[in-house]
């Protein structure tokens, strides 16, 4: 089974969670990890690496409620007119999808009372978009709330990283079950 996994942060270097998340994926499973980063990449390659996995894992933290402009910048030049969608396009029908993402605020937030104003699930609707639009079978989302490591801002280092412990992990058992 060929897993995709689409890493979405914009760099690595500046990360606890999903610095976390990727280095245990890397070491506990063969599945083949795209780091967008904020620089360029190749269309094609991204496409190519799109039809030939099984699954595509799209990793992200939430920024502003959204996912970050790299991986926007991705989607837009990827998810293209004959490829993504129109009618030679939807190449990637059928193909399943899981986005895992990591959030800093706490999972209450998001809510109509809350900081974020409305549920997570009606932020969702905006990005998943692209992938709906190209027929793509949308799993459940793996999210964890809290993934904040700045203490300057509420955080604390050590929940962090527990917790994207825990992420990573059931993120491999949810892609291993759903094969």
């Amino acid at each position: 089974m060929n897993v995709l996994v689409i890493d979405g942060h914009p760099d690595l270097t500046k990360s606890t969670a999903n610095a976390a998340i990727c280095q245990r994926l890397q070491q506990h499973t063969d599945w083949q990890i795209n780091h967008l980063g904020s620089g360029a990449f190749d269309v094609e390659q991204q496409q190519q690496a799109l039809l030939a996995a099984d699954l595509v894992v799209v990793q992200f933290p939430l920024y502003w409620s959204a996912f970050p402009c790299n991986l926007k910048r991705w989607v837009d030049e990827v998810f293209t007119y004959g490829f993504a969608f129109g009618p030679q396009g939807s190449k990637l029908a059928d193909k399943k999808l899981i986005f895992s993402v990591t959030a800093g605020a706490k999972g209450h937030s998001y809510s109509y009372d809350g900081f974020n104003l409305m549920p997570f699930a009606e932020y969702q609707k905006s990005f998943e978009h692209a992938f709906r639009a190209a027929q793509m079978h949308i799993l459940p989302t793996h999210i964890t709330f809290e993934m904040n490591a700045n203490p300057n801002e509420g955080g604390d280092l050590q929940n962090c990283l527990q917790l994207a412990e825990i992420h990573a992990q059931q993120l491999i058992e949810q892609v291993n079950g759903s094969l």
